[in-house]
């Protein structure tokens, strides 16, 4: 199969708990690195989005290890990749800090997707800024395949300082009545819908939308998704006991497998099972400097 990966990279400052401090690629390169690794031998991944000039030469060299990506839709724009600190007050809570966020991705790029005819794309919005609406409606009405939504951080707002604070997503049937399969964390989903809605609630009202399923992941608390069959279906997954050494990137990496695993199953609480498990393997490795052990690591 041919998967698209849509986001924007992020260089990462993660700042942990315990005082120490990781740097590396981050936001899309997570979703990217992981479905690269995890993927059968014969799929293909297209990635589409921009690098700062001053990065982009050592980050394609970086990409070229995989031998399943073709970076063809990795485009370069003037001025710097967006870097984004991280501090985190425990495994599930923390401020994030963005500067020089990057345009959002025209359909101009988007239809390069198109033009090698992928199966699926899984957009992430890294940033919250990643893809316009318009955008989304266009590549909808043009184009016809599986496509995985990640909110991320779409119910962000960015204050005069660059901190990033919550907000209410208020256009988010457009968005869903676009895609597939979407996914959020539990506290994206409290931004979403009427004020004091549950997540029973929400879901019932974005699965009318013809959302195929929605997940909220839960952290160490596994994640729920939502699905149709029959009428609207819930089911609760356990996440998978590890020993968290870094949690960041774990929703980006969430994605990607359950991207992959929906891809080929069309099954969402196996797809969401084995995202579980893959995202808690994630949540063992420091930033995304050792992302690559995630090949032998999945295959135990």
């Amino acid at each position: 199969m041919k998967y698209g990966i849509v986001g924007h990279l992020c260089l990462d400052v993660i700042h942990l708990p315990d005082g120490s401090e990781v740097q590396s690629y981050g936001g899309i390169f997570f979703s990217l690195a992981s479905l690269a690794n995890i993927v059968d031998d014969d799929d293909l991944i297209y990635p589409v989005f921009g690098v700062g000039e001053v990065d982009y030469d050592e980050f394609i060299e970086r990409v070229r290890y995989y031998r399943n990506v073709f970076v063809d839709g990795i485009f370069k724009f003037p001025g710097l990749t967006n870097r984004v600190h991280l501090f985190y007050q425990d495994r599930k809570e923390r401020t994030e800090c963005s500067v020089h966020i990057a345009k959002p991705i025209g359909f101009d790029k988007i239809r390069y997707l198109i033009d090698v005819g992928v199966d699926g794309i899984f957009i992430n919005m890294i940033s919250g800024f990643d893809v316009e609406l318009g955008t989304l409606k266009k590549l909808r009405e043009n184009y016809r395949c599986y496509i995985h939504f990640d909110v991320h951080s779409m119910t962000l707002g960015v204050d005069e300082k660059n901190i990033r604070y919550r907000v209410r997503l208020r256009d988010w049937r457009e968005w869903f009545e676009n895609v597939d399969t979407v996914q959020m964390n539990e506290f994206e989903s409290k931004s979403i819908g009427e004020p004091g809605w549950s997540d029973d609630e929400l879901a019932e009202e974005v699965l009318k939308l013809g959302v195929k399923a929605m997940v909220i992941t839960r952290a160490n608390l596994g994640a729920t998704v939502y699905y149709f069959d029959n009428g609207p279906k819930r089911a609760d997954l356990k996440a998978y006991d590890v020993e968290v050494v870094d949690p960041t990137g774990c929703g980006d990496v969430f994605g990607s497998a359950f991207f992959y695993k929906f891809s080929k199953t069309k099954n969402p609480i196996a797809s969401t099972d084995f995202a579980n498990f893959v995202a808690g393997l994630n949540a063992t490795i420091p930033g995304s400097t050792q992302i690559d052990k995630l090949k032998e690591l999945v295959k135990r």
